[in-house]
């Protein structure tokens, strides 16, 4: 398994690298809207291998949209006010046009509705920061802090993990494998201010590094619940050796709003 880890990163990074660097804040966006596609098909796939059934095209099309209005009117708060409540009058159309079963339609706008928001909603940051003057960096240090979390707390966790983190939600996470992650966050954090950030001060660099470790490891633990919830173990298959697009970004959809509202609010 950590060969074809290995390998996959080895295939997927350059190219990611390359668009953040080369690319345009759009082109990144469209990046950002094929994996909120792929996340919802996953997310509504996993529902209903756990019995729950929503308004699937109906829910990846809300959320493409949902995702447009974020990038495209991110300064306007009445745009995104009106398109949530655009969207959720949309979805209880969507029931009564299409609905067969009056009992279950709570469930059916519920399950919609929180993948609209949980994959499109979260993972639309990630293109916010980098529409942003100094996008290129914020992301390249989003992708750096996060997935530097990611690997710390896998492998530090395989080696040395003893005591469970939380054994209800996930088996495999150790609290060993917590503190490497939130180690490697914050050397990662460290190593963007030598490497590309250098206006970062020193206490921002540790306070933002174990910051985004810390809401990583929650982003990771929330997809591991509704993995949990749904009874999979995995949200797809498409990435070998990680799962799908959800079990690859999840701790992406925690960190990229924290950075994004940090940068904001003027803490960086």
């Amino acid at each position: 398994m950590h060969r074809r880890r290995i390998l996959s990163a080895a295939v997927l990074l350059p190219p990611f690298v390359l668009l953040v660097h080369l690319g345009t804040p759009f082109q990144f966006f469209l990046l950002v809207l094929v994996a909120i596609f792929v996340g919802l098909i996953e997310f509504y796939a996993m529902a209903r291998a756990g019995g729950m059934e929503a308004l699937r095209p109906l829910g990846i099309a809300a959320g493409l949209s949902l995702s447009g209005v974020m990038f495209f009117k991110a300064s306007s708060g009445p745009w995104l006010a009106s398109a949530l409540a655009g969207l959720v009058m949309a979805l209880f159309v969507g029931l009564l046009v299409g609905g067969k079963d009056p009992k279950g339609a709570a469930v059916r706008l519920s399950i919609t509705l929180l993948g609209v928001v949980y994959v499109a909603g979260l993972l639309s940051f990630p293109a916010l920061l980098r529409a942003m003057n100094q996008g290129r960096t914020y992301v390249f240090y989003l992708a750096l802090v996060t997935w530097a979390g990611d690997i710390g707390a896998f492998y530090v966790g395989t080696m040395l993990g003893k005591h469970r983190l939380s054994p209800s939600i996930s088996a495999g996470k150790t609290v060993e494998g917590g503190l490497g992650g939130l180690l490697c966050s914050v050397l990662a954090s460290c190593l963007a201010k030598v490497w590309f950030w250098d206006r970062l001060g020193f206490v921002q660099c540790l306070a933002l590094g174990l910051g985004l470790g810390v809401v990583g490891q929650v982003g990771d633990l929330c997809e591991s619940m509704l993995k949990r919830s749904f009874g999979v173990k995995d949200a797809g298959d498409l990435i070998p050796g990680h799962g799908g697009v959800l079990d690859r970004v999840d701790s992406v959809q925690f960190t990229g709003p924290v950075l994004y509202l940090a940068i904001l609010a003027g803490l960086v």
